[in-house]
């Protein structure tokens, strides 16, 4: 229960959301965006134990369901030119580790951005794993299936234009992911909606049943990070 003097008091929902210290980090105090929303009745409310994650193109953070929250990414790379006729009859290898490569002979026909990447994705042992198009500049992009910290892919080419000399290394990256760990009145006195900041866990040791919003990336994140979970 908190309460401001004189205006008003209310009560919320203590959840028990920790189990004890064990692997307890803490994170700095983030900014909630107003759109924030909890699955707990008032929707404004955003109890501690809440999983959040920051929005996409922002500083501010938002409710792990969030369509405008950041996801975890793959690892891309991308030509450093787009295909030619260069790239026929050459021959691309694509690795998720040193000595796990797969090797894809580039058909003689191949010409064009829209053939090479077809020709990609036609391979059984790279579409398994990994999937061609074309990035917003207009180069030829080979991302991971996966996604987060862990995901790595390596690209080389027996032409060098394509990829480079030694080929190009990318890594999948985590959406920020935490847990609050105080309250965030989303709600001023007149009822509008304001930001609020709180308090954050970045891991710990959580009584999974209790967190609010936990989505099974959010919980792949937070258990990477150290994070144990008890049912």
């Amino acid at each position: 229960m908190s309460k401001l003097p004189g205006i008003y008091e209310q009560e919320f929902e203590h959840r028990l959301y920790l189990v004890n210290d064990q692997g307890l980090v803490r994170g700095q105090d983030v900014v909630l965006d107003n759109r924030t929303s909890s699955p707990v009745t008032p929707a404004h409310r955003i109890l501690p134990g809440t999983v959040v994650v920051r929005q996409r193109n922002s500083d501010r953070f938002t409710d792990a369901l969030s369509d405008r929250g950041e996801r975890n990414l793959p690892a891309a790379i991308s030509s450093l030119a787009p295909a030619d006729g260069a790239w026929g009859g050459s021959v691309i290898t694509t690795s998720l580790a040193s000595g796990l490569g797969f090797a894809i002979p580039m058909p003689v026909a191949v010409a064009d951005n829209a053939t090479a990447i077809d020709a990609l994705n036609q391979s059984q042992a790279f579409s398994n794993l990994f999937l061609a198009d074309e990035d917003q500049n207009g180069m030829v992009r080979i991302r991971t299936r996966s996604a987060g910290a862990p995901a790595y892919v390596h690209v080389q080419s027996s032409l060098d234009t394509a990829f480079g000399a030694n080929g190009t290394a990318a890594h999948g990256r985590d959406a920020d992911y935490r847990v609050s760990d105080s309250l965030g009145e989303l709600r001023d006195l007149k009822g509008s909606r304001i930001h609020a900041s709180v308090a954050t866990i970045l891991a710990g040791h959580f009584h999974e049943p209790h967190l609010l919003h936990l989505t099974p990336e959010a919980r792949v994140v937070l258990a990477r990070r150290g994070s144990f979970f008890r049912r």
